[in-house]
């Protein structure tokens, strides 16, 4: 996923509903420089920002059942890196399952725009 620094990013994490299967836990870690730290969960007390350097810029919306994808917003160029997206359900006879995926985020800076001269020119 490619982000422009102080734009937003969505980093895609779906899955699909089961019956029988109740969401446990959701959580989205970020890997940077083999140091990991989780960034994000939810689970039956709500949603929850661990990292103070993410609170009011990162959220999972809830639009649609099975979409679990990180919204990062106002991105800073520390924000690149490996982010995981770990789903815990438990089942009817309460086992549990996880699953989880990896997404690399790059950000980068916007590049400055095209010198005047290329522009038409009005008559």
């Amino acid at each position: 996923v490619m982000g422009t620094w102080m734009g937003s990013a969505t980093v895609p994490c779906t899955y699909v509903p089961s019956e029988g299967f109740t969401l446990q836990t959701l959580s989205w870690s970020m890997e940077r420089d083999s140091s990991t730290s989780t960034i994000f969960r939810r689970d039956d007390s709500g949603d929850h920002v661990l990292l103070s350097k993410y609170r009011g810029r990162v959220s999972v919306p809830m639009h649609s059942p099975g979409d679990a994808s990180l919204l990062i917003e106002n991105l800073e160029m520390p924000d690149s890196g490996h982010y995981t997206c770990r789903v815990i359900w438990r089942s009817t006879d309460n086992s549990l399952i996880t699953k989880e995926v990896t997404t690399i985020v790059k950000v980068v800076k916007v590049r400055e725009p095209i010198a005047n001269w290329e522009k038409p020119k009005s008559i």
